[in-house]
């Protein structure tokens, strides 16, 4: 069995196996805090752009986004990004070859990032639209 950091970064060398879809459905476990952790983060951030830069990139009394719906918004993203995190070691287990699919994971990982992502890049890209033009967004 590989060794565990308590960051969960820390990967089994490629050459390690893993000998039940349990041992399988653990590795992925131990690295959902993590998963979480990055996605919150970078929501956090995105969220933050949203508010500042979106509210900069409207007229007055305006809302680039609708206050409620990213609050609804992040609890659905949040519900469906774990679902898919669990999608990921599903499939990891059923076809199971005795190791993780460590590139699974990172995929599953940085595509999660980017997506947390892309609402605060769009409020920059708006703000950055009124800055060039001069108008603020309807």
């Amino acid at each position: 069995m590989e060794r565990e950091t308590s960051n969960g970064l820390e990967w089994a060398s490629e050459d390690s196996r893993l000998s039940t879809r349990g041992d399988i459905i653990r590795w992925w476990e131990a690295r959902r805090h993590t998963y979480n952790a990055a996605i919150l983060a970078v929501g956090f951030v995105s969220f933050l752009l949203v508010m500042v830069a979106g509210s900069a990139a409207v007229k007055p009394g305006e809302d680039f986004e609708e206050p409620l719906a990213m609050l609804t918004g992040t609890v659905i993203y949040l519900v469906m990004a774990n679902t898919c995190y669990t999608l990921g070691w599903a499939v990891d287990t059923v076809w199971f070859h005795g190791n993780p699919r460590k590139r699974l994971y990172k995929s599953g990982l940085i595509l999660a990032v980017v997506l947390s992502a892309l609402p605060g890049v769009w409020a920059v890209v708006a703000w950055l639209i009124t800055v060039y033009t001069g108008r603020k967004l309807d």
